[in-house]
């Protein structure tokens, strides 16, 4: 790995959060740990993109990267491996690469990808069903085996989180970096008065729903909760391990929140966070499982009691998502993938 040089092309966005580049700047430490030299070719929302890089000491130049642009520098750069986060550029790029014979290593959430890339990473916690529909690539790395964490998560120790069953939790709510579906300020609104909680509220880059935030802050002040707003916070990991519980989406929060032993109340906001979160409630990892846009005020109310209510659902949940992640996903990825 000493030296060689790996493309990371992935976008993030207010309607496609920032999971994607999340889990590259997972695999670009790693790639910098052991003596290679990342680069950096991230698009979509320039302003918010460009601020949590920078907030995580990466200069990044963001912009609309075409497949050409990508494939022409990958080989100017005689680039060991690209990695591509997101179908979308997957489709256009691939072919692209494959032509200037550059190997292709496809971070994906899906499933049923027919691409002939080197290798492909899943690191959902059903992905190892998915084997079967990725019949032309060469490499198959699925499941929480290669979950990738940033090292402002991995720096905590598994089990970091220790919650506590005492009268006022401590409750994370967090939608991702962008929260597209308007679910921070939902939850927070009917967050039930019957017990009082200290609610640690993420906004993240992308986040635009600040009148309905403000709204319903205000209407939780006065069911008697507390709230403590953070804004693109640089160390989430702070937040998580001093948490006794979290509402969430359902994508790659969950294996962070896994990994450091918080439980939670878990909400497919996206298509291709359905099949997981299903899968994590079977399995009891966490509780919750509908979509977001199958739920009304009164089911989520409902559910949101039930889940704080229940302290020993909730230790069972952490104990059993814990056994799931460790910390050396990213490092089993570049290892198998791109060294």
């Amino acid at each position: 790995m000493r030296g060689a040089r790996i493309l990371f092309r992935a976008d993030a966005s207010h309607d496609i959060g920032f999971g994607h580049v999340a889990r590259a700047t997972a695999l670009i430490e790693e790639v910098q740990a052991q003596g290679g030299e990342p680069i950096m070719m991230f698009g979509g929302d320039a302003a918010s993109v460009g601020s949590w890089t920078r907030d995580r000491g990466m200069a990044v130049d963001v912009q609309d990267w075409s497949a050409v642009q990508v494939a022409h520098f990958a080989e100017e750069q005689r680039v060991r491996a690209v990695v591509i986060d997101g179908r979308m550029i997957a489709d256009s790029l691939v072919p692209k690469l494959l032509e200037r014979r550059i190997k292709t290593v496809l971070v994906d959430d899906n499933g049923r990808c027919t691409l002939p890339v080197g290798a492909v990473v899943n690191h959902n916690f059903h992905a190892p069903t998915l084997a079967g529909t990725y019949p032309a690539a060469r490499q198959r790395l699925l499941g929480r085996r290669y979950l990738m964490l940033r090292k402002e998560i991995r720096r905590f120790m598994r089990g970091s989180c220790r919650p506590m069953p005492t009268a006022k939790l401590r409750i994370l709510v967090t939608f991702g970096g962008s929260d597209p579906v308007g679910a921070t300020a939902r939850v927070v609104r009917l967050m039930p008065d019957d017990r009082k909680v200290e609610l640690v509220v993420i906004a993240g880059p992308g986040y635009r729903d600040d009148d309905a935030l403000r709204e319903a802050m205000a209407q939780a002040r006065d069911k008697g909760h507390t709230i403590d707003l953070r804004r693109s916070p640089a160390d989430p990991g702070e937040l998580f391990v001093s948490a006794d519980a979290a509402v969430c989406s359902a994508g790659g929060t969950l294996g962070e929140l896994a990994y450091l032993g918080c439980p939670a109340l878990a909400y497919a906001i996206a298509t291709d966070q359905v099949a997981p979160c299903r899968q994590q409630v079977r399995e009891g990892l966490i509780a919750g499982g509908r979509t977001w846009n199958e739920l009304d005020d009164d089911m989520l109310a409902s559910d949101l009691q039930a889940f704080l209510c229940d302290d020993a659902g909730r230790n069972q949940q952490r104990q059993r998502a814990l056994a799931t992640a460790d910390s050396d996903g990213a490092r089993r990825v570049v290892e198998e993938a791109l060294t």
